[in-house]
């Protein structure tokens, strides 16, 4: 499966820079598009802003995704730090990912409770990016057979949805170890 490998850990196994063992912002940043760049509030958050950690890149993409899309992001900080190039463009691809792969509406009658419905399976995945979600959502549905035909549509959705992500994520991990430069990678 794809994960994003962008920072080397320390000894420990754990990320430089951080500030807990949480791997989630205590509270979503604020956040704007202005002028070309979204600019994101990262005060209140636990984390170091470094964008090569998983957890900037995981609260950079799910921003962008409810945000709105651009080539530069701004981490407001102390010190201003901005995103751009090979980089934004890989934030932005995947914050559209992101947007078209979950569902627009809420579950509705026993969707809701359902653990193979689509929004669950997908939400799981970004909710771990950028760590292996893929691998453990695949596990999820593998196997498992829906109680009904209008079940086994959308679990057949679900599994599309699932490749069309996985497919997505490695054409963008292509297109970024072809350039050169620094070498920033999907594994």
């Amino acid at each position: 499966m794809h994960t994003l490998n962008w920072k080397k850990k320390s000894p420990s196994g754990r990320n430089d820079g951080r500030k807990s063992t949480d791997s989630r912002p205590s509270k979503a940043p604020s956040a704007s598009v202005s002028d070309d760049a979204l600019i994101i509030n990262c005060s209140r958050c636990r984390f170091t802003p470094d964008p090569g950690t998983a957890e900037c890149i995981g609260c950079m993409v799910r921003t962008m995704c409810a945000t709105g899309s651009s080539d530069r992001i701004v981490l407001r900080t102390g010190k201003d730090i901005e995103i751009s190039g090979r980089s934004g463009r890989m934030i932005k691809d995947t914050a559209s990912v992101m947007r078209w792969s979950l569902p627009q509406e809420p579950p509705k009658g026993r969707c809701s409770m359902c653990d193979l419905y689509k929004g669950k399976v997908v939400g799981a995945v970004w909710d771990r990016f950028p760590s292996d979600g893929l691998g453990a959502a695949h596990a999820t549905i593998q196997g498992k057979r829906p109680p009904g035909k209008e079940c086994e549509g959308c679990v057949q959705r679900t599994r599309r949805a699932l490749e069309q992500i996985e497919n997505r994520i490695a054409e963008i991990n292509e297109r970024m170890s072809r350039a050169p430069g620094r070498q920033y990678r999907w594994r």
